[in-house]
């Protein structure tokens, strides 16, 4: 079972280790972080009137991996590079390596964008996430996971995929 909290400044070393690991260079953390620059990035996320919410995801109690969500209307820059300016963006990493090509990816964001996001943003019923062309396993994981491909964008220069999950509204669900 998957579960999640939110992030804390107690997971910065432990995040700091899952950036600077190899597996994460090739699509999430291209240059080396150093402890300093993650509490400089992730210490305002942790205030719960920051628009990003940060969560990690835990198998058995044991940490492997982050996500994050955000309101687009909170990102107008972003929203306008991926031609959408309503719903839900989600990110997500798996930190730990040897729960990588296993089915956790898919099961997180799966269980993320249905019981985690709908508490956070209630009235928003897409969700997005964008991955680089290149980034096949990611793609992969986000259609296993019941997101569908919506339309191309180019994202911080990068040719990628934008993908939607229209989640049901709590109101639809018995």
């Amino acid at each position: 079972m998957i579960e999640f909290r939110s992030l804390t400044e107690a997971d910065f070393l432990m995040l700091c280790e899952w950036l600077n690991s190899p597996h994460m260079r090739a699509h999430y953390q291209k240059t080396p972080i150093t402890i300093e620059e993650v509490q400089g990035k992730y210490s305002e996320r942790l205030s719960p009137s920051h628009p990003t919410h940060c969560h990690i995801a835990r198998y058995n109690g044991e940490p492997f991996g982050m996500l994050q969500c955000y309101s687009l209307r909170n990102y107008p820059d972003f929203a306008s590079e991926i031609g959408e300016h309503d719903g839900v963006a989600v990110d997500l990493f798996i930190g730990e390596e040897r729960f990588i090509g296993k089915g956790f990816g898919k099961a997180m964001l799966r269980s993320y964008v249905l019981n985690v996001v709908p508490s956070i943003f209630p009235q928003d019923c897409k969700c997005f996430i964008c991955h680089a062309k290149e980034n096949k396993i990611a793609i992969r994981g986000s259609l296993s996971a019941g997101f569908l491909p919506y339309q191309d964008v180019i994202e911080g220069g990068v040719e990628s995929l934008l993908l939607s999950f229209d989640r049901p509204n709590r109101s639809d669900v018995p």
